[in-house]
């Protein structure tokens, strides 16, 4: 069991260690580096005295490292009750603590940091790829459900678009089921592979009326059309091709084509219509009308013609004889 430890009771031979230390002609000041003391210390430690030792443990502890250090067993130098209880510092402690064979070599401390930093750098390496993986499988699978996500909403766009035309009508399921007949027209339409009209059936009522603009305003031959309410208008150009625009309120679309153009709509009145800058003229009963471009450019303004001046009269041929007074 350790007891309290007593230098009052302690024997502590510095006359040995004095003389071990002069025999190896070291000064005070060589031997208190040796053993990382300071110079205080060693005197105090050869000729008596605690003042420079925080607790006694660290008086004897100093004096180990200095017995050690010249080579002298610590039994043949401290004798007494409690002087066996000092051990060897731990490994945190201060450098004045350890003695000489307890130190830490410089080498070790670089082997030590050396390994330090490689487990370091290796947990972080394995932190970063983990990282990675992680983010990879993330992206993978937000992606999958973006293309889920499309792939659905793509029935629900043309469901909508198909519910926005007002001249298509769902079937029913006794038009599904009954055969369609066939005429001349759509067998030939079938054999040539074309794709069906988007527009209605044309009727001897829709018989264009004509219009063209008095002058030609702008060069545009693109076709504005703006409505005041929703509705839909066909329009074909030279070339055959048709286009179903389905008009928003007082929303402008523009259509680009090949004209002269037809166009065709129950609402036909109640639209607007500008070709090279001019409003259509659409007449109140009209259901289609063919719109054919000018190329004739607007007159040019008056320009008013300076007056004329009034012609010098002719010389006489007998000029009056001058009076006196004039000469």
């Amino acid at each position: 069991m350790k007891t309290a430890i007593d230098l009052d009771a302690i024997t502590i031979d510095g006359d040995k260690l004095r003389q071990a230390r002069e025999a190896r002609n070291l000064s005070i000041a060589e031997l208190a580096a040796l053993v990382t003391l300071s110079r205080e210390q060693v005197k105090c430690i050869e000729e008596g005295g605690n003042r420079p030792f925080y607790t006694p443990a660290h008086k004897l502890l100093a004096v180990r490292k200095y017995a050690t250090a010249l080579g002298i067993p610590y039994e043949d130098v401290v004798t007494g009750p409690g002087s066996n209880q000092t051990v060897p510092a731990p490994d945190d402690a201060p450098l004045s603590m350890h003695s000489p064979h307890d130190t830490i070599e410089p080498a070790d401390i670089r082997v030590a940091a050396v390994e330090r930093n490689a487990e370091i750098r290796r947990l972080a390496l394995i932190g970063v790829i983990a990282l990675t993986i992680l983010l990879a499988i993330y992206a993978k699978v937000r992606g999958s459900k973006t293309e889920i996500s499309e792939n659905e909403a793509q029935p629900a766009v043309a469901a909508d678009a198909d519910a926005g035309k007002p001249d298509l009508v769902a079937p029913t399921k006794a038009q599904q089921t009954a055969p369609k007949p066939t005429t001349p027209e759509t067998t030939d339409t079938a054999k040539a592979g074309e794709v069906p009209s988007l527009c209605p059936v044309k009727t001897a009522a829709d018989e264009p009326k004509i219009w063209s603009p008095a002058y030609q305003y702008k060069a545009d031959l693109r076709l504005f059309v703006i409505s005041a309410r929703e509705g839909s208008l066909c329009v074909t150009d030279s070339t055959g091709k048709e286009t179903l625009l389905q008009l928003k309120p007082m929303t402008w679309q523009v259509l680009a084509g090949k004209p002269p153009y037809e166009v065709r709509s129950a609402q036909l009145s109640e639209q607007k219509l500008y070709l090279q800058g001019q409003l259509v003229k659409v007449p109140a009963d009209a259901n289609s009308m063919r719109l054919i471009p000018t190329q004739t450019l607007p007159p040019a303004p008056a320009v008013p013609s300076a007056p004329e001046a009034a012609p010098a009269p002719a010389p006489s041929a007998n000029p009056a004889p001058q009076s006196d007074q004039d000469t």
